[in-house]
C-alpha cells in the first residue's frame, strides 16, 4: 500500500509485507536520488496504512493505492519472493514481457515520445523458447 501525505507535501508512507522487506528498502533506496531528488527512507511510527483519507493530488489521481493484489507484485508469496534476484540500485535497466517484435529502435522511439533521455546502449535478448 502506498499513501502519499498530505501534511507533509513531497512524502508518502509505504506498508510492507514484513520487517526484512522494509529493511531491504531502507538499505537500497535510502540517501539514493530519484528524479533529480534524495530519497530519505525510514522507520514510521504507524504500523499500516489508513486507507480512509485519501485526497486528490496534482494530476488528478488518487493518494492511496493498494497494489498487494496486482499481477506485478513479484513479492506476493514466499514461493514468488524467494525467486527474486535482490539488485542495489543501479544505472541498468532490466525489463521482461516485452512483445517478441521489440526493437531497440522500438525503445528509442518510446524514449523519445516520453521526453526522457536515451540509454547509452539497448540489448535485446531472446526469448527461450
Amino acid at each position: 500500500q502506498v499513501k502519499f501525505m498530505k501534511s507533509k507535501p513531497g512524502a508518502a508512507m509505504v506498508e510492507m509485507a514484513d520487517g526484512y522487506a522494509v529493511d531491504r528498502a531502507i538499505t537500497h533506496l535510502n540517501n539514493n536520488f530519484m528524479f533529480g531528488q534524495k530519497l530519505n527512507v525510514c522507520v514510521s511510527k504507524q504500523q499500516a496504512i489508513m486507507p480512509g483519507q485519501s485526497y486528490g493530488l496534482e494530476d488528478g489521481s488518487c493518494s492511496y493505492k493498494d497494489f498487494s493484489g496486482s499481477r506485478n507484485n513479484r513479492f506476493s508469496t514466499p514461493e514468488q519472493a524467494a525467486k527474486n534476484r535482490i539488485q542495489h540500485p543501479s544505472n541498468v535497466l532490466h525489463f521482461f514481457n516485452a512483445p517478441l517484435e521489440v526493437t531497440e529502435d522500438n525503445f528509442y522511439e518510446i524514449c523519445d515520445e516520453l521526453g526522457v533521455k536515451r540509454p547509452s546502449s539497448v540489448k535485446v535478448f531472446s526469448g527461450k523458447s
